[in-house]
């Protein structure tokens, strides 16, 4: 029975349940409240829907585990600090932190992106690539500030500048989200018959590669000879050798960035997972 019950704690499970007990203190805290409470009951009122509905939303990703789980875990969860820090709440800002470390750490990211999985799979989330992070820093920090903005600048009476920020955010969250949501879609799969790199930022069509095929896993710090299909990573990665080489397609960014053409048969790759020695251990496994 100790075995068992050993078992059932994981390190995935401890992580996640640290998360959802700072979620829930952060709720009894509510900084959204403290926050609100100077201003008007029209600002008021879009505050404390706001911070409910976040939390709500959150809430939600982190017990329907998926991709889009984590592409809203992302998201919100970075909201909450900056709202725990205007209100200046220690209690608040002090679990907010811990849910952001938390949020962006390797295990969240795989139990989030295995939750999609099909079958006898395993997922492992791939490491963003340096080149998009700035970037995807930027367009989240516009999209927030447009639309929040905008809604308390027009509870404020502020109708010019509540307008013209509430039609900048109408035109990027169009297509923002969706961008940030390919940052969440970005993983490796093990299955009894190979691996799988699904990266549709790095590849035009997913790469399956038997394990008939597999000559050799080997841990690289750089991509060397090996065709780099990280998106441009620092830190160790996943050299895969083949017996012989496989067609791949890659997106046109890719492409320019390796200066060579979108369709190319690669012996030797290399990949970049975020739990590096678990996701080579159960490659060889």
């Amino acid at each position: 029975m100790y075995m068992a019950m050993n078992s059932a704690v994981t390190p995935a499970r401890v992580v996640l349940g640290t998360f959802i007990a700072t979620w829930i203190v952060l709720a009894l805290s509510a900084p959204w409240h403290t926050l609100s409470t100077p201003h008007s009951f029209a600002v008021r009122v879009v505050c404390v829907a706001f911070g409910w509905s976040i939390w709500t939303a959150i809430t939600i990703a982190v017990l329907v585990p998926s991709p889009l789980s984590l592409t809203v875990l992302r998201c919100g969860v970075p909201l909450a600090v900056i709202c725990a820090a205007g209100a200046v709440s220690p209690l608040a800002i002090f679990v907010s932190i811990v849910a952001v470390v938390l949020t962006y750490s390797p295990l969240i990211a795989d139990s989030m992106v295995q939750g999609g999985a099909y079958g006898d799979e395993t997922r492992f989330s791939l490491r963003t690539p340096v080149p998009y992070m700035a970037p995807a820093v930027l367009a989240w920090v516009v999209l927030c500030g447009s639309v929040v903005g905008g809604s308390f600048a027009l509870a404020a009476r502020q109708w010019i500048i509540g307008g013209l920020l509430l039609i900048v955010g109408a035109v990027l969250i169009r297509f923002v989200p969706r961008r940030l949501h390919r940052l969440s879609r970005r993983w490796l799969v093990v299955v009894p018959a190979g691996i799988v790199v699904h990266d549709h930022m790095v590849l035009a069509e997913t790469l399956m590669v038997p394990r008939a095929n597999i000559l050799s896993l080997t841990s690289v710090v750089e991509a060397g000879e090996s065709a780099d299909f990280t998106g441009g990573v620092l830190g160790m990665r996943i050299a895969v050798e083949q017996i012989a080489p496989e067609k791949v397609v890659l997106s046109a960014i890719t492409a320019k960035m390796l200066k060579t053409t979108e369709g190319l048969h690669v012996k030797t790759f290399s990949i970049a997972p975020r739990r590096h020695a678990e996701a080579l251990a159960a490659i060889t496994r």
